[in-house]
């Protein structure tokens, strides 16, 4: 795997991650507070984050409030934290094969809802 020597202004540098993600389309209410969420939907998870397509003006380091609906046998909200730590534009993306959106790292999330995000995970791997 690659690590990044430099970093660009959109936040995007390519490197070895803990945890690998999976594709995954689920809803996601997201926003600065809990008052006024927008929905939307991500294509990727992983126990660090995720990511979340929006068209949404956000700006590295960024934190936003999640709820995401893990689809299980029951659906389970997790609710949580995250920092913007990169941006996929509209125009020049880092990641071309991505839609526009953020890639968010969790910064404030419990170890049950971690462990809902595990077991998601798994199902999916089967």
């Amino acid at each position: 795997m690659m690590k990044a020597t430099m970093q660009s202004n959109d936040g995007y540098k390519p490197e070895r991650r803990s945890s690998v993600p999976i594709n995954a389309e689920i809803r996601v209410y997201y926003g600065a507070c809990t008052s006024k969420l927008l929905t939307g939907y991500s294509i990727d998870l992983n126990t660090n984050g995720v990511f979340l397509v929006t068209t949404c003006p956000f700006d590295v380091d960024d934190n936003v409030k999640l709820k995401l609906f893990i689809p299980l046998q029951e659906e389970i909200i997790v609710s949580c934290v995250a920092r913007v730590a990169w941006i996929n534009h509209e125009n020049n993306p880092p990641k071309p094969e991505y839609p526009a959106g953020v890639g968010l790292q969790f910064v404030d999330i419990t170890p049950e809802d971690i462990c809902s995000i595990v077991g998601f995970i798994k199902v999916k791997a089967a």
